[in-house]
């Protein structure tokens, strides 16, 4: 069945009301916009931050810090720079980070989980921001939507029509790659590393999966002193990364005695 605009406004209405909250500070629109982006797309790896935000009160510290920090990010993705002069927080994203909750906290989101994932993410928030972008920050829609709950409300109109593009059917402009919907995200204690082949021999011996992944990457030290602690799985496909998850939205994983958190990767829009 095809969906209607009105039926994608109406499941876009968290995020509406997280866009209008950090409007409501008030914030230059176009960083308002890009932070929601942002914090659309870390709903694909588990993150709820839209909700948060929708609730957060407007002299909120948190509120502040979090768009800043969101609007960097994005500017990062995208263009490959922060766009302004990070606020105190930023260099360790500590509100988007404290707002990740329990058990993911500190394990699969920092900085450098950003920097090593740059291009899959660019590529998803391209997506919602050519996509959802004209549906969240649509004024005119939204009062559309909003005269038409207001008539069916009203006793004095008793059959009211939705206007026509409200019922048009809803397209979507951009989708990500296929071989994003067969991907992990992993993290790992950068004290005891995974190399790519132990996670792979993992999946396909320990657990039996078989030939099931078709590559691992697995971030590269960036100094002496640094180890890896984030890495990517791309499965053969969907199933076979739903198989190797075993019905876990999320997962910890003992490789060796070594904690590996598993996150899949759903960009659905």
């Amino acid at each position: 069945m095809t969906a209607r605009v009105w039926d994608v406004l109406a499941s876009c209405q968290t995020a509406r009301s997280a866009y209008l909250r950090v409007l409501a500070r008030p914030t230059v629109r176009m960083v308002a916009q890009n932070a929601i982006l942002l914090l659309i797309w870390m709903e694909a790896i588990g993150f709820n931050l839209i909700e948060k935000v929708a609730s957060m009160a407007i002299d909120d510290s948190s509120l502040t810090n979090l768009v800043y920090e969101a609007n960097a990010l994005y500017n990062y993705v995208l263009y490959g720079h922060y766009g302004t002069f990070p606020p105190p927080s930023f260099p360790a994203f500590q509100t988007i980070t404290a707002l990740c909750t329990a058990p993911r906290r500190g394990r699969l989101i920092d900085h450098r989980f950003f920097v090593f994932h740059k291009n899959i993410i660019a590529r998803g928030v391209a997506m919602y921001r050519d996509n959802a972008a004209g549906l969240v920050f649509n004024d005119h829609l939204y009062a559309m939507l909003d005269q038409y709950e207001t008539d069916s409300n009203s006793s004095w109109i008793p059959n009211p029509v939705p206007a026509p593009a409200l019922m048009a059917p809803y397209v979507a402009y951009t989708t990500t790659t296929p071989e994003d919907k067969r991907t992990c995200f992993v993290a790992f204690d950068e004290r005891q590393p995974l190399t790519s082949q132990e996670i792979l021999d993992y999946f396909q011996r320990t657990l039996l999966f078989g030939h099931c992944i078709e590559r691992v990457d697995t971030e590269q030290a960036a100094s002496p002193t640094q180890r890896s602690k984030h890495g990517m799985i791309v499965f053969r496909s969907e199933q076979m990364r739903n198989d190797a998850m075993m019905g876990e939205p999320a997962a910890f994983f003992l490789v060796d005695g070594r904690d590996m958190w598993v996150q899949p990767y759903d960009p659905s829009m």
